[in-house]
């Protein structure tokens, strides 16, 4: 006996509590809206894509119309996420480094030989984390790392010296990814009350440095006097001179240690930027600093 077989549409088998959906993202699509969402452009997308303008712009219209949602904002100049778009980029992300690291277990490339990373003297105080988690996921990867000035990180990577720049400011060179942000605070010494002096001792980074020249542009702009009593390209020179009691120093938050304290608001000093940590990396990367990168945004997104 002859029995016909109907193939029934997704919304039936649904209707039936089947639990069954025949929809799925596209990793290519998504690759591409994270992309968009980090750039908050077409043109930008599209170039570190290597691809044209109008293929993001159809892969952007196919994720809309898969998801049933407006995720982008064309109104402006630059393109902006809704909330829905938001709400679906965490998931995006998460995807995409989900695909990698499979992808990457099973690729002996991504689990041997070495990365070349150039850090900044003020980045390193994260280094020893991103180490860890990074020896946990990737444990016979060699790492290489050299540290100096955001701009000579850049400029080893452009020269390919280097496979990825941990930086802490952009330096004009556009394509570097916000990994983290913290405060910056007046900090001296917990022996001597340095930020009572007039003028204001002050011990900062060498020249070059956009976070001293917030620092001397908020006190100029608050009428505060100061004079430059030490200066130092390492943050150990800087940690040095404030420890000694000789003068006060501006720190991310999270590198205040011992023998150092975080100057309160009695003391009249003005506001200060928020630190950028930010990740360059070619696109795409090789196996080993991909799996690095990975490592990055898992600690810090």
């Amino acid at each position: 006996m002859k029995t016909d077989v109907k193939i029934q549409p997704e919304a039936q088998v649904q209707e039936q509590g089947l639990g069954v959906s025949l929809r799925s993202l596209d990793l290519d699509v998504l690759r591409a809206f994270v992309m968009v969402a980090e750039t908050r452009s077409f043109t930008r997308a599209a170039e570190r894509l290597n691809r044209g303008q109008s293929a993001v712009s159809m892969q952007m219209k196919r994720l809309e119309d898969l998801t049933g949602c407006q995720i982008l904002s064309r109104a402006r100049r630059w393109v902006e996420l809704t909330a829905d778009g938001a709400h679906l980029l965490s998931y995006a992300r998460r995807l995409l480094r989900l695909n990698d690291e499979a992808l990457g277990s099973l690729d002996r490339g991504a689990r041997t030989g070495r990365v070349r990373v150039g850090v900044t003297d003020t980045s390193m105080i994260y280094v020893s984390r991103i180490l860890r988690a990074f020896a946990e996921r990737c444990p016979l990867v060699q790492v290489e790392m050299t540290c100096g000035r955001s701009w000579e990180a850049l400029a080893d990577l452009e020269a390919g010296k280097i496979d990825l720049a941990l930086v802490t400011q952009p330096c004009d060179h556009e394509g570097g990814r916000l990994l983290w942000r913290e405060p910056l605070v007046w900090v001296a010494s917990v022996d001597a009350e340095a930020e009572a002096r007039e003028p204001l001792p002050l011990a900062l980074f060498a020249p070059g440095c956009i976070y001293r020249d917030a620092v001397l542009q908020q006190l100029d702009a608050n009428g505060r006097d100061y004079r430059l009593v030490y200066s130092s390209a390492n943050s150990l020179g800087l940690s040095a001179a404030v420890t000694a009691g000789i003068a006060v120093t501006v720190m991310p938050v999270s590198a205040v240690g011992h023998g150092l304290r975080m100057v309160g608001d009695a003391a009249s000093l003005p506001d200060l930027p928020q630190l950028d940590l930010l990740l360059y990396c070619p696109e795409p990367p090789s196996a080993g600093p991909g799996a690095f990168a990975d490592t990055l945004w898992d600690l810090f997104t």
